[in-house]
């Protein structure tokens, strides 16, 4: 599948090339054109892979499912001698992977932008690499960068290829904001309007700030803060790649003893609505009565095989029936006919 056309870019020195110079009269990419582009010095670079290659969204998928954290992966080709990006540092940690070819990195040795810093867009001085540990990566190698570190990279002799995996961890702004969000559907004190004249009037100001204060401790109920984590807990659902879907046939003759896995790797959670429960993964959902509870939750945490009738609960009929519509619905993988 061929990338957007606003998912790539061509940058040197930390200049982006104008998009005109390498797209087609119908808006499209010109990939005549990159290649010049490339000859000329240029850094290409695709951003969010994983939507355009399975194996990448797999890599990139597998690490949200062990960190909780949404990832996105960029790819970066780089011509000899030359560099992409003047020193910089990014909002996030970062996971260099380096895939084809060399490339020198310059981390630099000073303290980490701080994040409040960060949220400022303050740039990198001229002197934002006086003093830096310099890692030459080779195919294979690994280099994490963490949040607001700053660093530049450059190749040598030959292209590189590597993959940048951000991690964007949520933090604990990112938490309140769910916080807020969930408050403002069952509390009608942050819907109250401002007084006229609040910026004016000391006791227009003196009301803002009691009620500003009642709203905040509103923020300390457990329920508000179980349903913002569930919230995060959702995005990383809905950022599931749906999985294959299964074959019939995978579904004849299931009995307590098949042996069958969850697909892998998916992010799954279980959820009550009404008087059933739901397990969701990817963009489906299966679900099922109350009695399923403890089946489904078994499903969403497991990680290692198990034999049909392992699940917990049920009755022999339910146990076949739920495993053989997770088979079509592609959560479950069988492994054995037997």
């Amino acid at each position: 599948m061929r990338p957007e056309p606003s998912a790539v870019r061509l940058v040197k020195g930390g200049e982006d090339k104008d998009p005109a110079a390498y797209l087609g009269g119908d808006g499209g990419l010109d990939p005549a054109r990159v290649r010049d582009g490339l000859a000329e010095g240029y850094t290409i670079v695709v951003n969010g892979v994983e939507s355009y290659l399975r194996t990448i969204a797999s890599l990139s998928h597998s690490i949200e499912v062990e960190l909780d954290f949404p990832t996105r992966v960029n790819a970066y080709v780089t011509p000899p001698e030359s560099t992409g990006f003047a020193p910089h540092y990014d909002p996030h940690d970062v996971l260099v992977l380096q895939i084809q070819g060399s490339k020198t990195w310059h981390v630099s040795d000073g303290p980490a932008v701080p994040p409040h810093e960060i949220q400022r867009r303050r740039g990198v001085g001229t002197d934002g690499l006086t003093s830096s540990t310099d890692v030459c990566l080779q195919p294979g190698d690994v280099l994490y960068l963490p949040r607001g570190q700053v660093h530049s990279a450059e190749t040598h002799a030959e292209p590189s290829v590597h993959l940048t995996i951000g991690l964007h961890a949520p933090t604990v702004l990112t938490l309140l904001t769910h916080e807020l969000y969930a408050l403002s559907l069952r509390d009608p004190r942050v819907h109250a309007r401002l007084a006229p004249r609040h910026h004016r009037d000391a006791a227009a100001r003196a009301g803002l700030g009691d009620l500003v204060r009642d709203s905040l401790r509103a923020l300390e109920d457990p329920e508000l803060f179980t349903e913002s984590l569930d919230a995060l807990a959702d995005v990383l659902v809905r950022r599931g790649r749906c999985p294959p879907v299964g074959r019939v046939s995978d579904t004849v003759g299931i009995d307590g003893q098949t042996l069958v896995a969850k697909y892998e790797p998916l992010y799954a959670r279980v959820a009550r609505v009404d008087d059933r429960v739901v397990l969701r993964f990817a963009q489906l959902s299966v679900g099922a009565g109350a009695d399923h509870e403890a089946a489904m939750l078994f499903l969403a945490e497991r990680t290692e095989p198990f034999r049909v009738g392992e699940l917990p609960g049920l009755a022999p009929a339910q146990q076949i029936g739920l495993a053989q519509t997770l088979i079509l619905n592609g959560f479950l993988v069988r492994l054995s006919k037997t």
